[in-house]
Protein backbone atom coordinates (compact mmCIF):
# COMPACT_ATOMS: atom_id res chain seq x y z
CA UNK A 1 0.00 0.00 0.00
CA UNK A 2 1.50 3.67 -0.72
CA UNK A 3 0.53 6.40 1.39
CA UNK A 4 1.67 10.07 1.86
CA UNK A 5 4.62 9.95 4.40
CA UNK A 6 5.61 12.73 5.09
CA UNK A 7 5.75 16.55 4.32
CA UNK A 8 8.08 19.16 4.52
CA UNK A 9 7.59 23.04 4.40
CA UNK A 10 10.60 24.97 3.08
CA UNK A 11 10.18 29.18 3.03
CA UNK A 12 6.61 27.97 2.69
CA UNK A 13 3.98 30.34 4.30
CA UNK A 14 5.43 31.92 7.35
CA UNK A 15 7.40 28.32 7.96
CA UNK A 16 11.42 28.12 7.11
CA UNK A 17 11.88 24.54 7.93
CA UNK A 18 9.73 22.05 9.18
CA UNK A 19 9.03 18.40 8.67
CA UNK A 20 5.33 16.34 9.44
CA UNK A 21 5.46 13.04 10.12
CA UNK A 22 2.38 11.45 8.70
CA UNK A 23 2.58 7.46 8.71
CA UNK A 24 0.31 7.08 11.43
CA UNK A 25 -2.55 8.86 13.52
CA UNK A 26 -1.79 12.28 13.99
CA UNK A 27 -3.58 15.03 16.64
CA UNK A 28 -2.95 18.69 15.97
CA UNK A 29 -3.29 20.84 18.88
CA UNK A 30 -2.48 24.92 19.40
CA UNK A 31 -3.76 28.01 19.55
CA UNK A 32 -5.29 30.16 16.49
CA UNK A 33 -2.00 31.07 14.00
CA UNK A 34 0.03 28.35 14.94
CA UNK A 35 -0.12 26.43 11.36
CA UNK A 36 -2.68 23.73 12.09
CA UNK A 37 -4.84 24.94 9.14
CA UNK A 38 -1.36 25.52 6.34
CA UNK A 39 -0.80 21.89 7.48
CA UNK A 40 -4.00 20.44 7.02
CA UNK A 41 -4.67 22.61 3.60
CA UNK A 42 -0.83 21.68 2.29
CA UNK A 43 -2.49 18.04 3.26
CA UNK A 44 -5.47 18.31 1.19
CA UNK A 45 -3.62 19.86 -1.40
CA UNK A 46 -1.40 16.65 -2.09
CA UNK A 47 -4.83 14.91 -2.85
CA UNK A 48 -6.91 17.28 -4.39
CA UNK A 49 -5.10 19.56 -6.62
CA UNK A 50 -7.26 22.23 -6.89
CA UNK A 51 -5.97 25.75 -5.55
CA UNK A 52 -9.36 26.90 -5.36
CA UNK A 53 -10.88 23.76 -3.25
CA UNK A 54 -8.94 23.89 0.04
CA UNK A 55 -11.37 26.20 2.02
CA UNK A 56 -9.13 29.52 2.36
CA UNK A 57 -11.66 32.57 2.73
CA UNK A 58 -10.81 35.53 -0.64
CA UNK A 59 -10.27 37.92 1.95
CA UNK A 60 -6.92 35.87 2.56
CA UNK A 61 -3.45 35.06 0.14
CA UNK A 62 -4.56 32.76 -2.40
CA UNK A 63 -2.82 29.60 -2.37
CA UNK A 64 -0.22 30.28 -4.45
CA UNK A 65 1.40 33.54 -3.22
CA UNK A 66 0.66 32.09 0.73
CA UNK A 67 2.58 28.88 0.62
CA UNK A 68 5.35 30.03 -2.19
CA UNK A 69 6.36 33.70 -1.35
CA UNK A 70 9.67 33.37 -2.78
CA UNK A 71 11.97 31.52 -5.35
CA UNK A 72 12.89 29.26 -3.22
CA UNK A 73 10.04 28.07 -1.38
CA UNK A 74 8.82 24.59 -1.80
CA UNK A 75 6.30 22.14 -0.17
CA UNK A 76 7.50 18.86 -0.61
CA UNK A 77 5.61 15.11 -0.09
CA UNK A 78 7.06 11.91 0.54
CA UNK A 79 5.49 9.04 -0.22
CA UNK A 80 6.19 5.45 0.57
CA UNK A 81 5.55 2.67 -1.59
CA UNK A 82 6.05 -0.97 -1.27
CA UNK A 83 9.21 -1.00 -0.31
CA UNK A 84 10.93 2.79 -1.61
CA UNK A 85 10.03 6.23 -1.21
CA UNK A 86 9.78 8.94 -3.85
CA UNK A 87 8.51 13.13 -3.21
CA UNK A 88 6.52 15.18 -5.33
CA UNK A 89 7.75 18.97 -4.92
CA UNK A 90 5.97 21.67 -5.50
CA UNK A 91 7.34 25.36 -6.17
CA UNK A 92 5.96 28.40 -7.99
CA UNK A 93 7.48 29.54 -11.45
CA UNK A 94 6.59 32.38 -13.13
CA UNK A 95 3.74 33.16 -10.77
CA UNK A 96 2.10 29.52 -11.71
CA UNK A 97 2.43 26.17 -9.24
CA UNK A 98 3.89 23.24 -10.59
CA UNK A 99 5.06 19.92 -9.82
CA UNK A 100 8.22 17.39 -10.11
CA UNK A 101 8.72 14.03 -9.08
CA UNK A 102 11.56 12.40 -8.02
CA UNK A 103 12.71 8.60 -7.34
CA UNK A 104 13.92 8.79 -3.90
CA UNK A 105 13.70 9.82 -0.36
CA UNK A 106 13.84 13.61 0.90
CA UNK A 107 17.11 14.23 1.58
CA UNK A 108 17.54 18.04 3.03
CA UNK A 109 20.89 18.56 1.05
CA UNK A 110 19.21 18.55 -1.97
CA UNK A 111 17.25 21.39 -1.72
CA UNK A 112 19.64 23.61 0.95
CA UNK A 113 22.89 24.34 1.57
CA UNK A 114 24.73 23.11 4.92
CA UNK A 115 24.39 26.54 6.59
CA UNK A 116 20.67 25.61 6.06
CA UNK A 117 19.71 28.35 2.95
CA UNK A 118 17.23 27.25 -0.01
CA UNK A 119 18.37 26.80 -3.36
CA UNK A 120 17.03 29.94 -5.24
CA UNK A 121 16.83 27.99 -8.46
CA UNK A 122 16.07 24.44 -9.71
CA UNK A 123 19.25 23.73 -11.20
CA UNK A 124 20.90 23.84 -7.67
CA UNK A 125 18.52 20.32 -6.97
CA UNK A 126 19.20 18.85 -9.98
CA UNK A 127 22.66 19.09 -10.10
CA UNK A 128 22.65 17.06 -6.46
CA UNK A 129 20.17 14.81 -7.81
CA UNK A 130 22.07 13.84 -10.54
CA UNK A 131 25.03 13.28 -8.44
CA UNK A 132 23.25 11.07 -6.25
CA UNK A 133 21.96 9.03 -9.12
CA UNK A 134 18.37 9.98 -8.63
CA UNK A 135 15.64 10.31 -11.65
CA UNK A 136 13.56 13.01 -11.34
CA UNK A 137 10.74 13.82 -14.09
CA UNK A 138 9.91 17.13 -15.83
CA UNK A 139 8.32 19.95 -14.52
CA UNK A 140 4.27 19.08 -14.38
CA UNK A 141 2.58 23.12 -14.13
CA UNK A 142 -1.57 21.56 -15.24
CA UNK A 143 -2.99 20.26 -11.97
CA UNK A 144 -5.00 17.79 -14.09
CA UNK A 145 -1.87 16.16 -15.51
CA UNK A 146 -0.80 15.80 -11.73
CA UNK A 147 -4.13 14.32 -10.53
CA UNK A 148 -3.46 11.60 -13.74
CA UNK A 149 -0.38 10.78 -12.61
CA UNK A 150 -1.01 10.96 -8.32
CA UNK A 151 -3.98 8.53 -9.30
CA UNK A 152 -2.92 6.67 -12.21
CA UNK A 153 -4.94 7.36 -14.79
CA UNK A 154 -3.15 4.82 -18.09
CA UNK A 155 -5.02 6.87 -20.24
CA UNK A 156 -3.63 9.99 -20.04
CA UNK A 157 -0.49 9.74 -17.85
CA UNK A 158 2.97 8.67 -19.15
CA UNK A 159 4.37 5.24 -18.87
CA UNK A 160 6.91 6.37 -17.07
CA UNK A 161 5.67 8.52 -14.55
CA UNK A 162 3.60 5.01 -13.45
CA UNK A 163 6.03 4.80 -10.47
CA UNK A 164 4.61 7.73 -8.82
CA UNK A 165 1.21 6.55 -8.70
CA UNK A 166 -0.48 5.83 -5.16
CA UNK A 167 -3.18 3.94 -7.13
CA UNK A 168 -4.17 2.47 -10.66
CA UNK A 169 -7.13 4.20 -11.59
CA UNK A 170 -8.99 5.95 -14.98
CA UNK A 171 -12.12 6.96 -12.84
CA UNK A 172 -10.28 8.52 -9.81
CA UNK A 173 -12.62 11.83 -9.66
CA UNK A 174 -14.50 10.83 -6.70
CA UNK A 175 -11.78 10.20 -4.93
CA UNK A 176 -10.15 13.35 -4.26
CA UNK A 177 -13.36 14.73 -3.69
CA UNK A 178 -14.62 12.54 -0.86
CA UNK A 179 -11.32 13.56 0.74
CA UNK A 180 -11.71 17.22 0.06
CA UNK A 181 -15.17 17.00 1.79
CA UNK A 182 -13.73 14.87 4.79
CA UNK A 183 -11.44 17.85 5.22
CA UNK A 184 -13.38 20.79 4.93
CA UNK A 185 -16.43 19.12 6.91
CA UNK A 186 -18.02 19.37 4.25
CA UNK A 187 -21.53 16.79 3.59
CA UNK A 188 -20.70 13.08 2.85
CA UNK A 189 -23.81 11.99 1.14
CA UNK A 190 -24.29 7.97 0.90
CA UNK A 191 -25.24 8.00 -2.96
CA UNK A 192 -22.26 9.92 -3.21
CA UNK A 193 -20.13 7.28 -1.38
CA UNK A 194 -21.79 4.99 -3.39
CA UNK A 195 -21.04 5.66 -6.52
CA UNK A 196 -17.09 6.59 -5.94
CA UNK A 197 -17.03 2.73 -4.82
CA UNK A 198 -18.97 1.08 -8.31
CA UNK A 199 -16.73 3.15 -9.85
CA UNK A 200 -13.70 2.31 -8.57
CA UNK A 201 -14.67 -1.40 -8.79
CA UNK A 202 -15.81 -1.14 -12.40
CA UNK A 203 -12.25 0.05 -13.85
CA UNK A 204 -11.72 -3.02 -17.13
CA UNK A 205 -13.31 -2.23 -19.94
CA UNK A 206 -14.73 -6.36 -20.62
CA UNK A 207 -14.64 -7.58 -24.08
CA UNK A 208 -16.15 -10.41 -25.25
CA UNK A 209 -14.40 -12.57 -28.40
CA UNK A 210 -17.77 -13.51 -30.29
CA UNK A 211 -15.72 -16.04 -32.05
CA UNK A 212 -15.22 -18.21 -29.59
CA UNK A 213 -18.80 -18.64 -28.96
CA UNK A 214 -19.46 -19.27 -32.79
CA UNK A 215 -20.21 -22.81 -32.59
CA UNK A 216 -22.84 -22.43 -30.11
CA UNK A 217 -24.66 -19.83 -31.61
CA UNK A 218 -24.98 -21.80 -34.64
CA UNK A 219 -26.43 -25.03 -32.64
CA UNK A 220 -28.70 -22.78 -31.16
CA UNK A 221 -29.98 -21.45 -34.43
CA UNK A 222 -30.23 -25.22 -35.75
CA UNK A 223 -32.02 -26.78 -32.29
CA UNK A 224 -34.55 -23.08 -32.45
CA UNK A 225 -35.11 -23.98 -36.23
CA UNK A 226 -35.86 -27.90 -35.63
CA UNK A 227 -38.23 -26.74 -32.43
CA UNK A 228 -40.56 -24.53 -35.15
CA UNK A 229 -40.19 -27.15 -37.76
CA UNK A 230 -41.55 -29.70 -35.13
CA UNK A 231 -44.50 -27.63 -34.10
CA UNK A 232 -46.37 -27.65 -37.21
CA UNK A 233 -49.25 -29.53 -37.26
CA UNK A 234 -47.83 -31.84 -40.15
CA UNK A 235 -44.83 -32.72 -39.03
CA UNK A 236 -46.23 -33.18 -35.52
CA UNK A 237 -48.31 -35.62 -36.99
CA UNK A 238 -45.89 -38.09 -38.52
CA UNK A 239 -43.47 -37.72 -35.73
CA UNK A 240 -46.42 -39.39 -33.07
Amino acid sequence: MRFLNRVFFINSATIPYAEVMLDGNVHLIGTQGVGKSTLLRAILFFYNADSLKLGISKEKKNFADYYFPYSNSYVIYEVMRETDPFCIIVAKTSGKVNFRFIDGAFRKEYFMSADGIAFDKWEETRKRLDEAGIDYSVKIDRYEDYRNVLYGNPETSRKDLSRYSILQSKQYQNIPRTIQNVFLNSKLEAEFIKQTIIMSLNEQDITIDLTQYAHHLKDFERQLADIQKYKEPSVRKVAE
